[in-house]
């Protein structure tokens, strides 16, 4: 694997559960440098993650000769979710409220109810987040939580990076909260994981049967 000049590639954690590839339930792709798995505890049917194969903190610290990669997987995300549940929205904690720390990606089908999330969202206060300044921010400040919807409908993305304050956080997550329950009831952790397993292997089914894997 490509390190970068900048970047020296992590060293793998025995105790990660996404560093454990082989452990992990559903991959549905794979790529150089990424894993689009199966979240084990969906908000909704179709919620899926992004993973970087080695262990690093979180998109802020990847290197950039990842970037274009990275699009790539996140546009095939989209295309699939979107055809066959609804169009995404993109989150990721950072190192800020993290359960697993490994980089992940949410990416959760929010479809209708994406209608007006955006506008909720950068009120509360929000960056502009290219990869670029996403890496500047962690760099800089560290923690943060970044956020990345559908603008206006019109099918152009809208990434926002938010600073690792918890009231900012929880406003957040309360209107992404609001929204998903347009979509899908709101159901606690313990209950989703519960309830995975099923909602796993139908999105895996769907995957294939849309990529012809």
């Amino acid at each position: 694997m490509t390190s970068s000049t900048a970047h020296a590639t992590p060293t793998p954690d025995h105790r990660c559960v996404f560093c454990a590839h082989d452990a992990l339930d559903v991959v549905l792709e794979e790529t150089p440098h990424f894993l689009v798995i199966a979240d084990h505890a969906p908000l909704a049917e179709g919620h899926l993650l992004i993973v970087p194969r080695d262990h690093y903190a979180c998109y802020g610290a990847l290197p950039a000769e990842f970037d274009e990669e990275a699009l790539e997987l996140r546009e095939r995300v989209i295309a699939f979710l979107t055809a066959t549940y609804r169009a995404p929205i993109f989150f990721e904690h950072g190192v800020f409220r993290q359960t697993v720390f490994h980089a992940h990606l949410h990416a959760l089908p929010l479809g209708a109810a994406n209608s007006g999330f955006a506008d909720e969202v950068r009120s509360i206060g929000s960056l502009a987040a290219s990869p670029d300044a996403l890496r500047a921010w962690y760099a800089d400040q560290g923690h943060y939580f970044y956020l990345d919807t559908e603008r206006d409908g019109s099918g152009g993305r809208e990434p926002l990076l938010f600073p690792a304050d918890l009231e900012v956080y929880f406003q957040v997550m309360g209107t992404l909260r609001t929204h998903t329950a347009q979509t899908a009831a709101w159901i606690p952790p313990a209950i989703r994981q519960m309830q995975g397993g099923a909602k796993m292997r139908a999105v895996a089914a769907a995957w294939r049967g849309y990529y012809g894997d």
